[in-house]
């Protein structure tokens, strides 16, 4: 069983911590430590276990200075979830302190850090990656597999919907400032772009129009373009008085597939009954440390999320921000 140590003990914390209670019982990882600026994050961010097992408890070390976790600490990997603008600095050192790495998302704020944040990388020998978490989800292994398959014929469009409230925090309120968070389209539409490149690869051009309401680009519509097949995304931080909102549609030859709260239906076009696709039910944050574990312990090769690809999203951010900041002009590549 693997150590692991988180970096970041707020909001997204929670997810990996989950994640990482199910691992501990499947035998293939274990939380042992974590760390945080802030010495309340630890009492602030409580969770109850007893849906995973009934006498789960969560025995970590809680750290406020990095360097003390590193030195007392046996780990073999760290899970970064500190603030976006900290994940290139915080991925970093700890690979230059000789040990593997899975960063959240996004990878880093410009493609310039994403670069050296894999140089170090190969520099020092040990894995890289990102927390794009969409990759993991049955979901979209299904949907990736049928479009690869060609079993319903090709693609002829899609959509893709993502939609929260401001995420408005008491600590900072980092994620309404772009220049911390990147804005919307670096933290919450770039999922959607991410997953767009992995379902569809690389487009041969984009558009994108963005508005602003709480902050600049909160409301953004992409269109990517693959030959005649249109491929649209949205991302939207003003859904005030709402709950987060995810769902996504693509239209082949011989069926329309959606994805939205969790199930993934088919809606064959020769008019016989639609049905739902039985998944297995692992979150995309469990599926992705349990994939890293196996890259580190059984020496796998990293095929589904290298950090190249999580660097070439960022790349694709900048272009997208370039098109909004445009009016929406088309950027071709």
């Amino acid at each position: 069983m693997l150590n692991v140590g988180l970096i970041g003990f707020g909001g997204i914390a929670k997810s990996h911590r989950t994640a990482l209670a199910k691992l501990k019982i499947s035998g293939k990882a274990k939380l042992t430590c974590a760390f945080d600026v802030r010495a309340d994050a630890f009492t602030e961010n409580t969770l109850d276990f007893s849906s995973i097992a009934p006498d789960y408890e969560e025995n970590i070390n809680f750290y406020t200075d990095l360097e003390e976790l590193i030195k007392k600490e046996d780990v073999d990997f760290f899970i970064v979830c500190s603030p976006s603008y900290l994940h290139a600095e915080t991925t970093i050192k700890l690979l230059k302190s000789g040990y593997h790495v899975l960063c959240e998302k996004p990878m880093a704020l410009n493609y310039k850090d994403c670069a050296e944040m894999i140089s170090e990388a190969k520099k020092s020998k040990k894995e890289l990656m990102i927390g794009q978490c969409l990759r993991f989800y049955p979901a979209f292994d299904y949907i990736k597999s049928v479009i690869d398959d060609n079993k319903f014929g090709k693609v002829l469009g899609g959509f893709f919907s993502r939609v929260s409230p401001p995420p408005i925090r008491k600590n900072g309120n980092w994620f309404m400032k772009p220049e911390l968070s990147g804005g919307c389209i670096t933290d919450l539409h770039i999922h959607d772009i991410d997953i767009i490149r992995y379902l569809f690869g690389e487009p041969e051009a984009i558009c994108s129009r963005a508005s602003t309401s709480l902050c600049k680009h909160d409301t953004v519509h992409t269109s990517f373009f693959y030959g005649n097949t249109p491929i649209t995304a949205i991302g939207d931080w003003t859904f005030i008085g709402s709950k987060f909102e995810a769902k996504s549609r693509i239209n082949f030859e011989k069926a329309t597939i959606t994805f939205e709260a969790g199930e993934v239906t088919v809606y064959p076009k020769d008019q016989s009954t639609p049905y739902k696709v039985e998944l297995e039910c692992v979150s995309g944050h469990e599926g992705e440390i349990a994939y890293f574990c196996d890259i580190i312990e059984k020496k796998t090769v990293n095929t589904k999320n290298t950090p190249q690809s999580a660097a070439n999203t960022i790349r694709l951010i900048e272009r997208i921000r370039e098109s909004a900041e445009g009016s929406g002009k088309t950027i071709v590549f």
